[in-house]
């Protein structure tokens, strides 16, 4: 299956949380304009056979939803891939693996006391949301042969995961998540209540423990690049 056998009217839309994962994407639009909604900048125009909608949301959930629900009001998009880096949680992962996402949940909703699972988004009556298969299985095409690639559950929330209770709250709960992050789920959240498909593929900058601070801090920047180069690769498909 190719991208063009789903989009068939409208553009893509992309979604990056930080400059560093947003450049190389930003760089390889033909004919880029720009418009700025909510303090927000939208880049138009076409990567390889498709157009396509950027934007750098900004870290955390909310700046995500708030990109989001922009990109389906105001540019109409026919689907969402959320790009960047990520920290692994599941054993085995390492610095540089990619993940694609097969769902997404948010795994600092905490209202337990009340009687409801952690995670629980009481709009859509779920605590995992499904992402979008044949997107899945598309972005997975892109990746070279010699990458190491995985494919399941991916977590946010509004923390930077670098403690182990951090990690062992999550794993508790979502004992099948392969990374965490803070943006995918708020997307998932979003395009799920406007019935618009979505996918997440993050590069691992590091795996979530003591070390994650330092290792962001070396690895970011080349994580993001690589996320953002197999989506260039997929829109020239």
């Amino acid at each position: 299956m190719r991208l063009s056998d789903i989009i068939v009217n409208g553009s893509i839309g992309i979604i990056a949380a930080m400059d560093s994962e947003m450049e190389i994407l930003k760089h390889a639009i033909v004919n880029r304009k720009e418009e700025t909604i909510a303090q927000t900048t939208f880049h138009t125009g076409k990567i390889g056979n498709y157009e396509v909608v950027l934007t750098r949301s900004g870290i955390g959930k909310v700046s995500a939803a708030l990109s989001s629900q922009i990109l389906i009001s105001n540019f109409h998009v026919s689907c969402i891939y959320n790009t960047g880096c990520a920290g692994g949680l599941a054993p085995g992962l390492h610095i540089g693996d990619f993940v694609v996402s097969t769902s997404t949940a948010e795994w600092d909703i905490d209202i337990e006391p009340i009687g409801l699972p952690r995670g629980f988004v009481s709009a859509l009556g779920v605590t995992v949301m499904e992402a979008d298969l044949r997107l899945a299985e598309i972005v997975k095409a892109a990746i070279p042969s010699q990458e190491t690639v995985y494919e399941g559950l991916v977590v946010s929330g509004d923390q930077f995961i670098h403690k182990e209770e951090q990690k062992q709250t999550i794993q508790k709960h979502f004992g099948k998540a392969l990374c965490a992050e803070m943006e995918g789920g708020a997307i998932g959240h979003v395009c799920i209540q406007n019935g618009i498909p979505f996918c997440i593929i993050r590069c691992l900058s590091d795996t979530a423990d003591g070390e994650s601070s330092l290792n962001f801090a070396e690895f970011s920047d080349i994580a993001g690049e690589k996320s953002g180069k197999i989506m260039i690769r997929m829109l020239n498909d």
